[in-house]
């Protein structure tokens, strides 16, 4: 008598496919918080997703079939991103075709989830089918596998060379980003410089970043004239002294000001800490102004200088007329300026400053209150909030011409890995400002 198979239970595997869905999205908004550091974000959120993810390439074949096929075509981009995942990690059959085709022929329904998971997944022989499927896809899947193969920092450079970039702004976008990836002696200067005076601003955003990354002389002299988030950070964290001057003369420009106090944050100097101190008192500016200056002071962000706002429950009284936040770019490179809400008591912050105020030297850059170093900015990538770590990614990135890049939105044991790298660089590689970053 055959030995009896086990009885497959759909109920559990279902249910592990719904928290699978419940999961990736909290994850996916969980790495920009401005709350949550690494280490909680991997031992909850992203531990209890991997277990269901894990649970559903363990249903097997059959259960792929019923269940994560039907989750291709869901409207939810989360449960596409689960169902996607489970269905590529499968050691008892090969998805690949059904879930390309269905990426073919719903771009702007399934491509989101499915593009999500292939940035995910840690497979070369995917990764290698997809760069050879990209110069016969329609310009809006190319743009979306340029930024899949990008997050994989792969060399695209066969691949680029058969695509119009001209079709699309977000695929000449994403074709200007991929230039980080080609050997140098390929990585296209003219392309880069036609890119920067681009019309769509796509494009010539894509560039100055690119062109940042790559040391370019050009997007040097065209950042200290942007308001784009990278150059303002840039200018902030290496920038001459003159550009970090200019900057803190913007913090009076009512359109730009919250950005660019969110930039002088990461700057570490005493100036910008004594020229953030006076919009404590400002009451929308306030919260963000105090973050910028607890990020170079070490100021605590706790009572009695920073006290929870109280709830006010006649300014929300009507939710019908009260706008809802406008949606995350997740696909940008850097998050938008957000800190917890909050009181600010700047007369309590201002004592506390003209105690420690003598400790400080400019010349100095600080990190909370402490020189920084190369180990400093390494353990910050583990201790300071999710929403912090791309901009300090973004630093050690334009320091090292793109040859160091921690991805801030992969799994946590990824940019783990990621940064160990940077320990081994020297003490002056956090102090070279301009166009030698990179030793130039």
């Amino acid at each position: 008598m055959s030995p009896r198979r086990p009885t497959v239970r759909w109920e559990l595997l279902e249910r592990h496919l719904e928290e699978a869905e419940f999961l990736w999205t909290q994850w996916e908004h969980a790495l920009w918080s401005p709350e949550l550091t690494l280490a909680p974000l991997a031992e909850g959120d992203e531990g209890r997703l991997r277990a269901h993810l894990d649970a559903l390439v363990l249903g097997g074949s059959a259960f792929a079939t019923r269940w994560l096929l039907p989750a291709l075509a869901s409207e939810e981009p989360a449960r596409v991103a689960a169902a996607t995942w489970a269905l590529l990690s499968a050691e008892d059959a090969d998805w690949r075709e059904p879930v390309l085709q269905r990426l073919e022929e719903a771009p702007d329904d399934a491509g989101p989830g499915i593009l999500r998971a292939l940035a995910l997944l840690d497979r070369a022989d995917l990764h290698a089918l997809l760069l050879k499927k990209l110069p016969t896809l329609p310009p809006v899947l190319q743009a979306g596998l340029l930024r899949v193969t990008r997050f994989r920092h792969l060399d695209t450079s066969a691949a680029l060379e058969q695509l119009d970039w001209a079709a699309d702004p977000a695929l000449h976008a994403e074709a200007v980003r991929a230039l980080l990836f080609l050997p140098r002696t390929q990585a296209g200067d003219a392309r880069l410089s036609r890119a920067l005076s681009h019309a769509e601003p796509t494009v010539s955003t894509a560039a100055l970043e690119t062109g940042l990354l790559l040391g370019s002389r050009e997007a040097w002299e065209r950042a200290r004239s942007s308001t784009s988030r990278a150059a303002l950070l840039t200018l902030a964290v290496a920038g001459e002294s003159k550009d970090l001057a200019d900057l803190i003369a913007r913090m009076k420009d009512g359109a730009t000001r919250a950005e660019v106090i969110w930039a002088v944050g990461f700057s570490g100097r005493l100036s910008a800490a004594e020229a953030l101190l006076p919009l404590l008192r400002d009451e929308a500016l306030g919260p963000l102004a105090a973050d910028a200056f607890a990020a170079i002071t070490g100021l605590p962000q706790v009572p009695p200088f920073l006290v929870e706002a109280p709830d006010d429950e006649d300014e929300a009284s009507d939710e019908e007329e009260a706008e809802p936040p406008e949606p995350e770019d997740l696909h940008a490179w850097l998050p938008s300026p957000q800190v917890l809400p909050g009181e600010v008591d700047a007369q309590s912050v201002e004592t506390w400053w003209s105690r420690q105020r003598g400790a400080f030297t400019e010349g100095t850059r600080y990190l909370r209150g402490v020189p920084l170093t190369v180990d400093g900015m390494a353990r910050a990538l583990e201790t300071e909030p999710l929403r912090r770590r791309p901009s300090l990614a973004w630093e050690i990135a334009l320091r090292s011409g793109a040859a160091l890049l921690v991805e801030p939105r992969q799994w946590t044991w990824v940019q783990r890995e990621q940064v160990r790298p940077l320990r081994n660089q020297r003490p002056e590689w956090l102090t070279r400002a301009g166009t030698r970053l990179q030793g130039r």
